[in-house]
């Protein structure tokens, strides 16, 4: 399988990158690269809820929209960028996201909403082998964290939103509708020039698409589940278009929270 060069990389999902089967999901950085993923269809002990509808994707939305931010990181002097999604998970202006969406890079800076100026951000905690990053925008400002599920009460079969940085627009953040098909999933995909390995990983049917990389998985009261950190598809997508991967892979919240060493009680 061979990727496919993206001259601006994104930490979203979309499909610049190669050609994945059912069980290979990928990284969604735009400049992602390759992942093979297997696991359970879904967590033994644990009942499977009915689909139902999510409340008003667009009352959701507006909701959610203010606790997202675009993510641009200048990865080389060559001025190459990486465009992504990140939350926010305190008043004081600390945004969860993945690593393989700030890298190494040389310059980080958010866009609250999607919208106004790009805010210069640093890097608070970098933990690769997680694939998870915590930085903090400059000079925190007003803003509204997200409000997080860290019981895990979410179930298979259970609506869900996925929300981010779709395609790196530069727009408001995007959402899509779906449902939990799985909760302790295994994959494993490229970040940089290594391997991230990864297990209990959420995974959603819901369409993803590049830009994405550190986005929110959504209940369907607006609460911040997962962290979206890769995506899956087997479908053919044209040279040239980015079309949408139907599968979302992402790292539990409270998971995330732990391996990045935040508390928000504290």
């Amino acid at each position: 399988m061979s990727v496919r060069p993206v001259p601006r990389e994104g930490g979203g999902v979309g499909r610049p990158w190669s050609r994945l089967s059912r069980a290979a999901p990928f990284c969604i950085a735009m400049e992602v690269g390759l992942l093979t993923a297997a696991g359970a269809a879904g967590a033994a002990g644990h009942a499977v809820a009915p689909p139902q509808p999510v409340e008003s994707l667009s009352a959701v939305t507006q909701q959610v929209d203010p606790s997202v931010v675009d993510t641009i990181t200048f990865a080389d002097p060559a001025g190459t960028q990486i465009l992504g999604t990140g939350i926010i998970i305190s008043s004081t202006g600390l945004v969860l996201t993945d690593f393989h969406v700030i890298r190494d890079g040389l310059f980080t800076g958010v866009r609250v909403g999607g919208r106004g100026e790009v805010l210069p951000a640093s890097v608070v905690v970098s933990n690769p082998n997680d694939d998870l990053a915590l930085i903090q925008i400059e000079g925190g400002g007003s803003v509204k964290p997200a409000t997080l599920d860290r019981a895990a009460s979410v179930r298979v079969g259970a609506p869900i939103l996925a929300i981010g940085n779709a395609r790196g627009r530069d727009v408001a953040p995007q959402a899509t509708r779906g449902r939990l098909v799985a909760l302790r999933q295994a994959v494993s995909y490229g970040v940089g020039s290594g391997m991230v390995s990864l297990d209990g990983i959420l995974e959603a049917a819901a369409p993803i698409f590049t830009g994405d990389s550190g986005g929110a998985l959504l209940d369907d009261r607006g609460r911040v589940i997962g962290v979206i950190a890769a995506g899956a598809d087997d479908a053919p997508c044209p040279p040239g278009e980015m079309c949408p991967l139907r599968l979302a892979y992402a790292i539990p919240i409270a998971r995330a929270l732990a391996q990045i060493g935040y508390d928000p009680a504290a």
